[in-house]
């Protein structure tokens, strides 16, 4: 069993157990990558698929071995790039992994920049911007699918190191259609946002700002009344400028809604924000592009 077993092994489980696509895939007829997988079951001494006529399950070691080889396959072309890469222009692929609430103010974020300079200096470095759960993320970084990560501190993981990027402050936006006391206000109070019903930003799992924001409104010593929450930014806007209720937000996503129907009121007696990292596995192997790249990141620090 070598590689390339591995790697038609990866694309027949990534192809939904469906022999005949994995087969096209691979540009080779179905009979030889059915002995394939029937030998690299014999050498393992284990059943890799369940059979039911035409149709493939994946047993437990199936699924133990589908584990490996994606690790196993990717750490094999990482390897082959680097070789190749080697006293040359760096070329290959740069996976960057970023939060929803990052991605929303990725045009005007410090990473965006440096992209743009590290782009116009290494053309042939093909770029990949994923939006990914935070819960997924060491598993995915651990399988070489992912080469940095953008998330929120705090970071609880030690086997993670990185760098600052931005830091934002939190401000509470309201719909211009309301025009009450609160609409005419330059600043407010922290507690003032108890009574306001509330559209929140929250992403669909693990924890985030929505969570920290829960934090700092039991710490003043209420609960807020949400009233809708969405992982889009643009739909909490929207329902905001609708006048269904106010939202918290780093200002600086509100930033480019100004004038759409929207007021920013500043808080007066909190410094509540949220930091950004970009962050990387401390112990695993880096390819040439993206310690360049770090580097990019570095400048100006």
């Amino acid at each position: 069993m070598d590689i390339k077993h591995l790697k038609h092994f990866k694309i027949v489980v990534d192809e939904n157990q469906n022999m005949s696509r994995a087969a096209k895939k691979l540009h080779i007829s179905q009979p030889p990558l059915s002995q394939q997988i029937k030998s690299m079951e014999k050498t393992l001494g284990v059943n890799l698929f369940e059979r039911h006529g035409r149709k493939l399950e994946l047993t437990d070691e199936g699924k133990a071995l589908y584990q490996h080889s994606v690790k196993i396959v990717n750490l094999f072309e990482e390897m082959v790039n680097e070789m190749k890469g080697i006293g040359k222009d760096p070329q290959g692929d740069l996976v960057i992994a970023v939060s929803v609430f990052y991605s929303s103010i990725f045009d005007s974020s410090i990473l965006f920049n440096k992209i743009k300079e590290f782009k116009k200096d290494y053309p042939k470095v093909k770029l990949k911007i994923a939006i990914v759960d935070g819960n997924q993320l060491r598993e995915r970084m651990e399988a070489k699918e992912i080469d940095l990560a953008v998330l929120n501190l705090p970071v609880k993981n030690d086997e993670f190191s990185y760098i600052h990027l931005e830091t934002q402050q939190f401000v509470c936006v309201v719909p211009e259609l309301w025009k009450d006391t609160i609409n005419k206000k330059k600043e407010l109070s922290f507690k003032e946002i108890k009574d306001l019903p509330l559209i929140l930003l929250k992403r669909d799992s693990g924890n985030g700002i929505y969570e920290r924001f829960l934090e700092a409104c039991l710490k003043e010593g209420f609960y807020p009344d949400v009233t809708a929450e969405s992982n889009d930014v643009n739909t909490v806007l929207s329902l905001v400028k609708a006048g269904i209720g106010a939202t918290i937000l780093p200002q600086s996503i509100v930033s480019g809604f100004l004038g759409e129907n929207l007021r920013v009121i500043k808080f007066s007696d909190t410094n509540f924000y949220t930091e950004s990292v970009l962050m990387w596995l401390k112990d695993r192997y880096m390819s040439t592009t993206t310690k360049l790249f770090l580097e990019y990141m570095k400048m100006d620090y």
